[in-house]
């Protein structure tokens, strides 16, 4: 359930300031959507929850990791693919079926749009479940898209100030990042504010959004003439 490469958010989160530089080997992040490689590179455990198969296999081909493939009994039979040094697992499955007894609690976690492709009436059991997951001393980092204001006038929610945006994104390229396997529809939010994470996290997190529009676009936000925002919080 992530989606970085070297020099993107995951590289730059290992050395942020907010303690994810403190992550040892053998710590357990979990994340969403697949490209996650660099972590496990530097030893730690990455654990993914993927609803679509061909995302998971996709990824195990594209680093040449030979995975073994089991049923999960615990998720009622979903897949588990594992490579075979241990280091990286991805489940398949409803990320809503996934829970702490399947591989206990994470040290970090990553999410890129899953929470902004949600239902606005599935935010809170997502993010409930996804605390859940997380150690009491865990980060947990997102990130979220806006359109760049050349991209035209949409019809947003509001920006992490509160302002109406420029324009707007339904998360629709990470759709296999939504735990129903599809982006969300009438009813959900085009990208959600630092407010909103907040009101959802709870009063027990500290916020900070790390990079915003004043930031230099990565690729795929310059691409497809989004901007990126990624918020990083961790237990006050």
């Amino acid at each position: 359930m992530a989606d970085a490469e070297h020099g993107g958010p995951v590289d730059a989160l290992c050395e942020c300031t907010w303690g994810w530089n403190e992550l040892k080997p053998g710590d357990n992040p979990c994340f969403h959507m697949p490209q996650v490689h660099p972590l496990q590179e530097k030893g730690h455990t990455v654990v993914g929850v993927e609803f679509v198969e061909k995302a998971a296999q996709h990824f195990f081909e594209e680093h040449g990791i030979e995975p073994t493939v089991s049923e999960e009994p615990s998720i009622g039979g979903s897949k588990h693919y594992k490579g075979l040094d241990g280091k990286i697992s991805m489940y398949i499955c409803n990320y809503f079926d996934f829970n702490s007894d399947v591989c206990g609690q994470f040290d970090a976690v990553w999410d890129r749009g899953s929470l902004m492709a949600m239902e606005v009436r599935d935010q809170k059991r997502y993010v409930d479940l996804t605390k859940s997951l997380m150690k009491v001393d865990a980060r947990y980092m997102m990130e979220t898209f806006e359109c760049s204001e050349d991209q035209g006038q949409g019809q947003g929610h509001g920006d992490r100030h509160g302002r109406e945006p420029h324009g707007h994104h339904h998360g629709n390229e990470h759709s296999h990042g939504h735990p129903h396997g599809q982006p969300h529809g009438e009813g959900g939010e085009d990208f959600i504010t630092g407010d909103q994470i907040k009101a959802l996290f709870g009063d027990g997190y500290e916020i900070a959004c790390l990079e915003d529009k004043n930031s230099p676009p990565n690729d795929f936000a310059k691409q497809h003439g989004y901007i990126s925002l990624i918020y990083f919080l961790k237990p006050k």
